[in-house]
C-alpha cells in the first residue's frame, strides 16, 4: 500500500528542499536463523549429554584393578594410575668428542650440547676446537654447530670412538651443524 503524498506538494511532483518524503518503516528481523541456531544448539547439547554416560563401572579386557598407590587417587572405575618416575641412568653413558676446524684462526661461535643435553654456547672460539663430554642419559642427544670467520669450516661428532656425523660448509662466515641422536 502506498501512502499519500503530503498536502504541500501535488501527486507525482518530487520534494523540494527542505521537504522530505515520509520514511518506510524499519525493516522486521528475520527470526527463522535465531529458531534454526537454536535447534542446532539443542540437538548438540543433548548427544553430549548422552555420549558421556554409557561406560562407567565397566572395565575392558586387559585392565584390572589394584589397590592405589600412596599418594594416587583411583581413575574412573577403580583403575589406579602409577606415578611416572624416571628411568635410572646405565651409569655407563656415551663418550661424546666434538671436533670444529676452520681455514681461519677463530670461529664468531660453538654451540653444543653438554652432558645434560642442554644446549650450551661460546663465542669468539679459536679454531680447531674439541670438547669431550660424557653423557649419562638414557637418551643422549649429541649436537654441534659454529660459524667461521674464514670460509670454510668442518664439524664432526665421534660417539664412542665412531664417527656418527661429519660436515663441511664453505662460503663466507660460513655455517655448520652435525648431530647424533643415540
Amino acid at each position: 500500500m502506498t501512502q499519500p503524498p503530503p498536502p504541500q506538494q501535488p501527486y507525482g511532483q518530487q520534494p523540494g528542499p527542505g521537504q522530505y518524503p515520509q520514511q518506510q518503516p524499519p525493516k522486521k528481523r528475520k527470526k527463522w536463523p535465531w529458531i534454526l541456531l537454536a535447534i542446532v544448539v539443542l540437538f548438540v547439547i543433548i548427544a553430549v549429554a548422552t555420549s558421556g554416560g554409557e561406560d562407567k563401572g565397566e572395565t575392558t579386557a586387559g585392565t584390572s584393578a589394584s589397590p592405589a598407590a600412596p599418594g594416587v587417587a583411583p581413575a574412573e572405575g577403580g583403575n589406579t594410575i602409577p606415578p611416572l618416575a624416571p628411568a635410572a641412568p646405565s651409569g655407563e653413558g656415551k663418550s661424546i668428542v666434538y671436533e670444529v676446524i676452520s681455514d681461519s684462526g677463530e670461529l664468531n661461535n660453538v654451540t653444543w650440547f653438554d652432558e645434560n643435553s642442554a644446549i650450551q654456547q661460546q663465542s669468539t672460539v679459536p679454531a680447531p676446537w674439541t670438547l669431550t663430554v660424557n653423557n649419562p642419559s638414557t637418551f643422549v642427544i649429541a649436537g654441534v654447530g659454529a660459524q667461521t670467520t674464514g670460509t670454510s669450516v668442518t664439524c664432526r661428532v665421534i660417539v664412542d670412538g665412531e664417527v656418527e656425523d661429519e660436515q663441511t660448509a664453505t662460503g663466507q662466515y660460513a655455517v655448520v651443524n652435525c648431530n647424533a641422536g643415540l
